[in-house]
C-alpha cells in the first residue's frame, strides 16, 4: 500500500485520463507535491470546443485561478417566441464567457512539470495497469475525467445520467428582432417548446454582432438548430457541440483498485443548465484536498480516495439527484405551464446575486407577482397530474429531500 507522507510525494503515483478542465485543475493541483501523467485522446489541446464557457467570476475566485475571459455579462433574459420574458439582473457583470480553449492552455502552463500525452485514448483501466492503442502502462492511482461520454467511467461507477445533446456556433447577425441581445452584457435564453421540446436554445454576445448560438434537445437537435439560425437570420459556421448530462448521480465516485472519477462523468453538473465546467473543477478540489488531508495525516491512498467518496456522498449526491427531479420535471415533462408561466410573469426584473443558485433565482421572481405564483403552480401541478403517480411521487421526494 502507497503511503502518501511528505518524504514520499516525488514518487511517480496518479495519472489522469482526460485533459479537460476538471482534469486539468487536479493536475494542476497535484503536481505541487506529486508527479502527474495526463492522457488525453484528442491531439491538440482544448480542441474541438465542447461547451458555452459560461462561468461564475466567483466561482473562478473560490477555485483561485484567472483564465482568459471572452465577455462578461449582467442580465440572462429568459423569453419565448412571442416576446414574453423574464430578465434577471446580477447588478454587476458577474457572469463570463471563459475561452474554453485558452482555459485549458491556461491550466497546463500553472500545472508545472505535468506530463501531458496527447492523442492517446485509454482503452481500458484496472488492476493497476493502463492501455492505450500502442502501450501498457502501470499506474499507482487512476482518475477518470473523460467527460459526458463517461465509457471507462461506467465500468467502475455504473449508472444513467439523463442527457440532452446539443449544438452551437460563433456566427454573425444583424437582425434586430426580440430574440436578440439587447447589448453585449444581455445572455438571452430561449425557452419556447416549438423550437426546443425539452430543453432550450441560447444566444450570447461575444462582440460587435459576433454571437453564441445554439439549442440543446432530446430529438433532431440539428434540425432544430438550423431552424434557429434562420430565425434570427444567422449563418452557421463551423459547429461544435456533443452530449449533455442534465441529471443522475452515482451511488459512489470511486471504486477498487485505486480509481476515482470526476467531472461530467461523474455527475458533478448544474443539472438545470448542464453546465459542467466550474462544477467539474470543483470536484477536481475537492479530491485533491482529501489527498491533500492523507499527505498531511500520513495516510494511504484508500484513505484520501475513502475521503473524497465520503464528502460526495455526504453533501454532494443528494443535492445533485434532487435538482436533477426538478430539472426533469422542468424540461421533460412541462410544456403548456411552461408558456404560461413566462406569459403570467412578463417583463419581470428580477435581482439575482449567485449565477449558479438557480432556485434562488426562481423564487425571488415569483415573490415579485405572488398573487401569479399560485396560478402557475395549479398549471405546473394540472398538467403533472397526467404523469404516471409512482413517478410523480419519486420526483417530489427527490425535490423536498
Amino acid at each position: 500500500m502507497l503511503i502518501l507522507t511528505q518524504d514520499a510525494v516525488n514518487i511517480s503515483n496518479v495519472t489522469i485520463i482526460g485533459a479537460g478542465p476538471s482534469g486539468l485543475y487536479l493536475a494542476r493541483e497535484l503536481s505541487k507535491v506529486m508527479n502527474v501523467k495526463i492522457f488525453e485522446e484528442d491531439r491538440v489541446l482544448g480542441m474541438p470546443p465542447h461547451c458555452t464557457g459560461l462561468v461564475n467570476l466567483d466561482s473562478l475566485k473560490v477555485l483561485g485561478i484567472t483564465p482568459p475571459i471572452i465577455n462578461t455579462y449582467r442580465y440572462v433574459r429568459i423569453t419565448d417566441l412571442e416576446g414574453n420574458d423574464i430578465t434577471f439582473d446580477f447588478r454587476r457583470r458577474a457572469i463570463a464567457m471563459v475561452d474554453r480553449p485558452g482555459l485549458e492552455h491556461y491550466l497546463i502552463d500553472e500545472a508545472g512539470s505535468v506530463t501531458l500525452n496527447l492523442g492517446e485514448r485509454v482503452m481500458d483501466l484496472g488492476n493497476g495497469v493502463l492501455t492505450t492503442r500502442s502501450r501498457q502502462e502501470t499506474y499507482e492511482l487512476a482518475i477518470i475525467a473523460e467527460g459526458s461520454s463517461a465509457v471507462l467511467a461506467k465500468k467502475f461507477i455504473p449508472w444513467q445520467p439523463n442527457y440532452v445533446y446539443g449544438v452551437q456556433t460563433d456566427t454573425k447577425t444583424y437582425t434586430t428582432s426580440n430574440l436578440m441581445p439587447r447589448g453585449d452584457d444581455e445572455i438571452v435564453v430561449i425557452f419556447d417548446r416549438r423550437l426546443s421540446s425539452h430543453y432550450f436554445a441560447w444566444i450570447v454576445p461575444k462582440d460587435y454582432y459576433e454571437f453564441r448560438v445554439g439549442i440543446a434537445d432530446d430529438l433532431n437537435t440539428w434540425v432544430k438548430f438550423t431552424e434557429l439560425l434562420k430565425i434570427i437570420e444567422a449563418e452557421r459556421y463551423k459547429p461544435f457541440g456533443g452530449r449533455i448530462v442534465i441529471g443522475g448521480a452515482p451511488e459512489r465516485v470511486t471504486a477498487m483498485g485505486n480509481v476515482a472519477v470526476i467531472g461530467d462523468a461523474a455527475g458533478f453538473v448544474k443539472p438545470m443548465t448542464g453546465g459542467g465546467i466550474i462544477m467539474g473543477m470543483l470536484s477536481a478540489k475537492l479530491l485533491s484536498e482529501s489527498i491533500y488531508g492523507a499527505i498531511k495525516e500520513g495516510l494511504s491512498i484508500n484513505d484520501a480516495l475513502q475521503m473524497y467518496d465520503m464528502a460526495y456522498r455526504k453533501f454532494i449526491k443528494n443535492r445533485v439527484k434532487a435538482l436533477s427531479a426538478a430539472s426533469y420535471v422542468l424540461h421533460m415533462l412541462i410544456n403548456n405551464s411552461l408558456s404560461n408561466a413566462l406569459k403570467l410573469m412578463s417583463k419581470v426584473d428580477v435581482e439575482v446575486y449567485d449565477y449558479d443558485d438557480h432556485v434562488n433565482a426562481i423564487m425571488r421572481a415569483f415573490v415579485k407577482r405572488p398573487s401569479v405564483f399560485a396560478r402557475v403552480m395549479y398549471s405546473i401541478m394540472s398538467e403533472l397530474s397526467f404523469i404516471e403517480p409512482r413517478r410523480i411521487s419519486e420526483l417530489i421526494k427527490n425535490v423536498f429531500r
